[in-house]
């Protein structure tokens, strides 16, 4: 049974989460969807979200984490960019595809395991990419609409080196009541929020084969000294380490 409210977080793999039980909800960007039984969510690399644990039931789920880049055909990137959710209930194929994961975890290991889940993701995406329109349609949940615009703003600014007056001030609140609307429903302070998307955004550069210290203020950050101690601090690495990380990744269960 959990009962945290992880943070805000954004990492820079795909994850595919499919609820067992409980009542939960996910935020993703400005949005936020209420989830059950068999509902799967989808967040995409780069992008901030956070799950939220409702009330005292007990809660299950079957989570992975995944780099799209290594699986066959791009068929994550085939997928609509604005597909969150699906509702799985009477969807056997996606469900018994996650069972079947669930049973490679438990009886192999090395490399026949990571080519089991290897494959069996990439059959889970196009049984994803099939799925019917009809159940895309979660129930979303409303939003404080100052909130959804402070996001809105900062998804179209962070790579400037805005500030929070900047943005209370296009908003037209107080700069206190900004911060406590954050910490409320995001259990984040508007500053780490706008770190998170920029930190995000250099990474993906990085990765891509820019160098650190050519793209820290298209980011957002005033100096490289400053960019550097952020990213060491989130991600746990340098941002030259990065080439590293990368190789040694594998798809987690």
């Amino acid at each position: 049974m959990e009962h945290i409210r992880p943070n805000f977080h954004v990492h820079d793999v795909a994850e595919l989460i499919l609820v067992k039980s409980g009542n939960v909800s996910a935020i993703i960007g400005e949005q936020m969807y209420r989830l059950g039984k068999n509902s799967l969510i989808i967040f995409r690399a780069n992008t901030p979200h956070r799950m939220m644990f409702d009330g005292n039931s007990d809660y299950e789920r079957y989570d992975i984490l995944f780099d799209e880049a290594v699986l066959a055909n791009q068929i994550f990137d085939r997928i609509p960019k604005n597909l969150c959710y699906i509702d799985c209930n009477g969807n056997n194929s996606i469900l018994s595809l996650f069972e079947k994961l669930d049973f490679f975890c438990t009886h192999f290991n090395g490399d026949d395991l990571d080519l089991l889940l290897k494959n069996t993701i990439e059959e889970l995406l196009f049984h994803i990419y099939l799925s019917p329109p009809d159940d895309y349609d979660g129930e979303l949940l409303s939003f404080h609409p100052t909130l959804k615009e402070a996001i809105k703003y900062i998804n179209h600014h962070y790579c400037e080196q805005i500030t929070i007056d900047d943005m209370a001030r296009h908003l037209c609140v107080n700069k206190s009541h900004l911060h406590h609307l954050f910490t409320e429903f995001l259990q984040i302070t508007p500053k780490k929020y706008i770190n998170i998307r920029r930190l995000a955004k250099a990474q993906k550069l990085i990765r891509m084969g820019e160098k650190p210290s050519s793209i820290f203020s298209s980011c957002g950050f005033w100096d490289y000294a400053t960019f550097f101690r952020n990213y060491t601090s989130y991600f746990g690495y340098t941002p030259s380490q990065e080439g590293e990380i990368v190789a040694n990744r594998s798809i987690d269960l």
